[in-house]
């Protein structure tokens, strides 16, 4: 049986709660989500003690969770094939990160000077993501194929909106990171199954 760890867990859910609030802001144009500013602010918390300090409590990561189930119990559903094709680009996109050292100090660099503009400022979010968004386009993008997102055209276009969405594929990357930190192997996705789905089970009774 192969056996995938609660860190590992709680990486995956952090990417596919990225994803599913990307699904809801370029569907619905909805960036209301109580799970939003939990996400965004993830990509700044780089020194944590335990993992789900990234997200600062499991509640925070309850959308994730949920998301993380459906992958896993509804392959077919059309919404689920698109969050995992997401995330297969952005797992790309993460390793190609993870050989240019060049762009991974770049980018840290940015991100520090982000975390002191906001450190004290009151609901960030949607600036936040401003910034984290234009991160995304410059150092992330570039790196390989760009990620087709599917959604309603008028949200698609809206700035506002496409910053958000790209400020949560960064959110994914920072993801993925957590996921190579707990030492995740491709292998758990396909054969720990039943491993990821009790640790869900587990996270979900501590909210």
């Amino acid at each position: 049986m192969f056996k995938v760890t609660t860190n590992q867990t709680i990486a995956l859910a952090g990417l596919y709660q990225s994803l599913a609030l990307l699904q809801q802001a370029a569907w619905q144009g909805d960036t209301t989500h109580s799970c939003l500013t939990p996400t965004i602010e993830s990509i700044l918390k780089i020194d944590i003690d335990d993992f789900i300090d990234a997200y600062g409590t499991i509640s925070n990561l309850h959308l994730g969770l949920q998301a993380l189930k459906e992958a896993l119990q509804r392959r077919r559903d059309q919404r689920v094939i698109e969050r995992t094709r997401y995330a297969i680009n952005l797992m790309h996109l993460a390793n190609k990160l993870h050989t240019d050292k060049h762009v991974q100090n770049t980018l840290a660099g940015q991100i520090e000077r982000i975390r002191a503009l906001y450190i004290s400022a009151d609901e960030p979010t949607m600036e936040m993501a401003k910034d984290f968004g234009g991160l995304y386009r410059d150092y992330i993008s570039p790196l390989g194929a760009k990620i087709i997102i599917e959604g309603n055209p008028t949200y698609l276009k809206m700035e506002q909106h496409a910053s958000m969405i790209r400020a949560l594929l960064l959110a994914g990357i920072r993801a993925i990171t957590l996921w190579r930190q707990a030492h995740g192997k491709r292998l758990a996705l396909l054969f720990g199954r039943n491993s990821i789905l009790r640790n869900i089970t587990a996270l979900e009774q501590a909210i």
